[in-house]
């Protein structure tokens, strides 16, 4: 078995690589970034291993690629684009998780800017206000009062929010803001639970390790165990990481993402780079 590796500025493909080694399968990198990557094919790899930087806005780049492999060379790849469709886009995230009936934050979702204005007007203080392409905590503001609120939908529906690489522009998305000590991390691979944790941070709102959170892998809720698995399931996910809230005994699933990040998981000793390389070789085994 020849598996391809995609070069990413985050690293993982070198840590790809390790897993596979002491499992006996071939593997290469190649850069799909360059205008040539196409070449990679003919190696002829088996399949194709590549977990995208966040790109941000750039994740139509990273679906033409997805789309090219699957359709064109007609070979698997993970994540792939069952996987990919809504990664860093709230707003498609919302419409699944909708239509699946999976209990989230009361949330409004606009590209008007008179609907914008008409909503800020009814709201209770404080809302949360996203860039539905942002990730890590660091897109995420919580909105105070009314003055805060018009500012914020003046530069949305105007020059455009911009945090970070990315640019939140003519897309007003809120979501009520539930006050709690703690947030919930849950990384399915395959139709299985590969971790769960908690992550708090008493100097902060934002429960992000990317924000200087916490972890704790003690009383994990079973409905939120049994929910991530059934999304996995219903969606045929190869893995995934839900971020939730438990609110008043209620779960409440913020978002999710294909490539999500496991230093909290790391933390408990869980090695998911190894269980996710585990699961793609035994898939492959398994279909080929």
């Amino acid at each position: 078995m020849k598996l391809a590796l995609g070069q990413a500025y985050n690293g993982l493909h070198k840590i790809f690589k390790q897993k596979l080694m002491p499992l006996g399968v071939d593997s290469f990198y190649f850069n799909i970034d360059s205008p040539n990557w196409k070449k990679v094919e003919t190696k002829k790899p088996n399949a194709y291993i590549w977990l995208a930087d966040n790109k941000e806005e750039r994740y139509s780049e990273v679906h033409n690629k997805i789309h090219f492999i699957e359709h064109v060379f007609k070979k698997p790849i993970f994540p792939d684009m069952n996987m990919y469709f809504t990664e860093g886009n709230k707003v498609l995230q919302y419409q699944v998780l909708s239509y699946l009936k999976v209990p989230m934050p009361k949330t409004f979702i606009t590209s008007s800017k008179k609907e914008a204005l008409k909503y800020i007007s009814k709201a209770k203080y404080p809302f949360v206000l996203k860039d539905p392409y942002g990730y890590g905590g660091i897109h995420v503001f919580k909105i105070t009062n009314k003055k805060m609120a018009r500012q914020f939908v003046n530069k949305i529906f105007s020059s455009g929010l911009k945090t970070g690489h990315s640019l939140c522009k003519d897309i007003f998305y809120a979501q009520e803001y539930i006050s709690t000590d703690k947030d919930l991390r849950i990384i399915t691979v395959g139709n299985k639970i590969a971790a769960a944790y908690w992550r708090s941070n008493p100097n902060n709102w934002k429960h992000n390790l990317q924000q200087g959170g916490q972890v704790s892998f003690d009383n994990i809720p079973a409905l939120a165990l049994k929910l991530c698995r059934s999304i996995s399931k219903k969606m045929k996910f190869h893995w995934m990481g839900y971020d939730l809230l438990i609110h008043k005994k209620n779960v409440k699933m913020i978002e999710y993402s294909a490539t999500v990040r496991v230093k909290g998981a790391e933390i408990g000793g869980y090695d998911i780079r190894d269980t996710q390389t585990k699961y793609i070789i035994d898939y492959l085994k398994k279909y080929e």
